[in-house]
């Protein structure tokens, strides 16, 4: 029974970490991939410019998969650490009365075991207050873009194009989504974006190195004619980021 116990240790809790992670990864790409695809709800569709560009941009919408996973995961690890370390100290506690010659206490035996739970709630906790962060400083961040871009009275044709669109393009990094690609704005979901192409004065490929030099990805800096947040486009693929970048000054220049 002890046995079966740091077991469960070892395997479930960071095993229920990793899967938290996949599973909110995995709702969030199809949250984007609805939303780009135009799957949402007539009342969404008929919203005004302004009211739907925020609805869809919002970081709530395409992070709330991360915010659930954070909350689950804190609950059962919590609920792990308590029942399952006094499960594991009456256990270890008979056995130390068979054994009353061994040394390690049974409060320090299941301490031991469940410092890996702790450190990983610990990280959760942290990762659900960066996330909450995070989802305040980009609202802001999208409600401003917004309120910029009505300035210049182009919401109206940004929905048209966005809804007249069908050209998606894969960024294939983690955290940038797919980009839609209109006749006259890009559009990206997270990191949220409306950019009007001829607000743009040039484009250029920068690449994020990896470890040691190796790998990393390649992103789209932009700069533009118009006083407006700096923008940048991440692509794993350099081959991915000049086909965009050769479509976005054709689009700017032609």
């Amino acid at each position: 029974m002890v046995m079966s116990g740091i077991i469960g240790n070892i395997l479930f809790i960071p095993s229920l970490f990793i899967l938290s992670m996949f599973l909110a990864f995995f709702f969030r790409k199809r949250i984007v991939r609805k939303i780009l695809f135009l799957e949402f709800d007539e009342n969404v569709k008929n919203l005004a410019p302004r009211d739907f560009f925020y609805s869809i941009l919002k970081m709530e919408k395409s992070i709330k998969s991360f915010y659930l996973a954070e909350i689950l995961f804190l609950l059962a690890d919590i609920l792990f650490i308590l029942f399952g370390g006094y499960a594991m100290y009456l256990e270890r506690l008979e056995f130390s009365k068979k054994y009353s010659y061994l040394l390690i206490s049974p409060a320090s035996f299941v301490l031991d075991h469940l410092t890996l739970p702790i450190i990983l709630w610990v990280i959760m906790f942290f990762l659900l207050l960066l996330t909450l962060f995070m989802i305040k400083k980009e609202k802001k961040r999208v409600s401003d873009m917004l309120n910029y871009l009505n300035k210049y009275n182009i919401l109206n044709s940004a929905k048209t194009d966005f809804f007249n669109s069908d050209k998606i393009i894969k960024s294939e990094v983690i955290l940038q989504s797919d980009i839609k690609l209109g006749d006259k704005y890009l559009f990206s979901i997270y990191t949220a974006y409306i950019l009007p192409y001829s607000w743009i004065k040039d484009v250029k490929i920068e690449k994020v190195h990896g470890r040691g030099g190796n790998g990393g990805f390649y992103y789209l800096n932009f700069t533009l004619n118009k006083s407006f947040n700096p923008v940048r486009i991440f692509f794993a693929k350099k081959e991915t980021a000049e086909q965009v970048k050769k479509f976005l000054l054709k689009k700017a220049f032609y």
